[in-house]
């Protein structure tokens, strides 16, 4: 559940973030007079990792600026995910099989094959509004409020950002809270933590209700105009969350000491023995950001760096950069480069050995995520701008997505000297705007 692409970071820095994107672009785009006042985007994205999951979303926003100058949006998405997931669970020289969530019937994995939970969907339907109000010449306030279904997870939250300008304007000042709550109800009901994967021919070991995470977020942040062409901004963000971080389909192998196979179970009738994930019931992260944005004979470059760290000793480093060529007063040309690193959770652990389940020596929270080890995430990516000859501005964007971790860790046990544990994913985006 830790993948919600960061949407209470979303809703704070959308109203700093809207200072960087209305420089630079101005010496290019065509305007539009929208609907009845209204700037309205529409936009579907479809996502692609190959034999894995696949996603399409159809996204719609609007935007209106009235003569105050205060500023009303809104955004709906439809998310729709199907595909295969990684179940936690490694590779190994003999065929696995796992029980589905709902408990019902069960899937499989070949020798040798990264065991892969086909039940996988995701259908989110999700509604964003903000405000952005004048106080007086100097100071804005910005509210925004979401809400987010999906048939196992529902959310709803808000967020408050005020803006002070300074320095005849040329400064910002901005501070953030934000706030989301969460109700978290898997298919199958939520399995006792460290507990074995039982068959489905078994009385379950889950219980069927639903659990609860609160977040919250600050962030503090300065926007500064170092000349007419450039606009540099710094952030901190802390964050907090309480109550349930566990992903309840996500289970750990259990090992032989010498070998490295998947010892067999001692409550179950599956072939193997797989214990489900425990992680701590709160979280906290903090974040330095920095991004400058500069406006070059037409084009625009656009940078940003951001350092993550937090209490289950996750640390991350996110470099961003993106060009853009201005071909004419019409047409323009975006590159983008991002690069991730992540230093692994100290709960994270690809599998463990039938010794430290047996005397529960791995300690209190394990989790075999993907999510949570030591990976490198790697985006390349170009973006085509124009405007259409009823004036109204369209891109496409496409991009590579490649991440990878250790497949081969010092601390693989036999067979597993010779299995992929961390395989390579590799994603596809496509996305269309169209804004009248």
């Amino acid at each position: 559940m830790d993948n919600k692409f960061q949407k209470i970071t979303g809703l704070i820095t959308s109203a700093t973030g809207s200072l960087l994107a209305a420089t630079g672009a101005h010496a290019s785009e065509a305007t539009s007079e929208g609907i009845a006042g209204w700037d309205v985007d529409v936009a579907v994205l479809i996502y692609s990792e190959p034999d894995r999951v696949s996603a399409l979303e159809p996204a719609i926003s609007a935007k209106k600026t009235y003569d105050d100058e205060s500023i009303l949006s809104f955004k709906l998405v439809l998310d729709s995910l199907t595909g295969a997931s990684h179940n936690g669970a490694t590779a190994t020289d003999t065929a696995q099989t796992f029980t589905r969530p709902s408990g019902n019937g069960s899937y499989s994995a070949d020798a040798g094959e990264t065991p892969l939970d086909d039940t996988f969907k995701d259908t989110r339907v999700s509604f964003t509004a903000g405000y952005e109000m004048p106080v007086d010449r100097m100071n804005r306030v910005v509210f925004g409020g979401n809400v987010s279904n999906e048939y196992d997870f529902f959310s709803v939250g808000g967020s408050a950002t005020w803006l002070k300008d300074i320095n005849q304007r040329n400064t910002t000042l901005s501070a953030g809270f934000s706030f989301e709550y969460d109700t978290i109800k898997p298919v199958g009901g939520f399995a006792d933590p460290l507990s074995e994967m039982r068959g489905n021919d078994q009385s379950t070991n889950k219980e069927d209700t639903t659990d609860n995470r609160v977040m919250s977020e600050v962030l503090l942040g300065v926007t500064q105009v170092v000349d007419r062409n450039t606009l540099v901004q710094f952030n901190y963000g802390f964050a907090l969350s309480d109550g349930y971080h566990n992903d309840p389909y996500k289970v750990i192998s259990v090992v032989d000491d010498t070998t490295g196979e998947t010892v067999a179970p001692t409550t179950s009738t599956l072939a193997g023995r797989y214990i489900y994930e425990n992680r701590p019931d709160s979280r906290n992260k903090q974040s330095l950001f920095g991004k400058v944005k500069r406006y070059l004979s037409g084009d625009v470059l656009d940078a940003s760096y951001r350092y993550m760290w937090d209490d289950w000793d996750v640390v991350s480093h996110t470099i961003d950069m993106r060009y853009r060529w201005n071909m004419s007063g019409t047409q323009y040309l975006e590159p983008h480069v991002r690069y991730y690193s992540q230093q692994a959770a100290e709960f994270y652990r690809h599998s463990i050995t039938e010794t430290e389940a047996n005397s529960q020596s791995y300690g209190e929270y394990l989790s075999a995520d993907y999510r949570l080890g030591d990976m490198v995430g790697t985006t390349l990516g170009i973006k085509w701008g124009f405007v259409t000859s009823g004036g109204h501005k369209s891109s496409v964007r496409l991009e590579y997505y490649k991440q990878t971790g250790d497949s081969s860790p010092s601390d693989a046990i036999g067979i597993q000297k010779t299995q992929d544990l961390y395989p390579d994913v590799d994603a596809f985006i496509f996305q269309y705007n169209y804004e009248f």
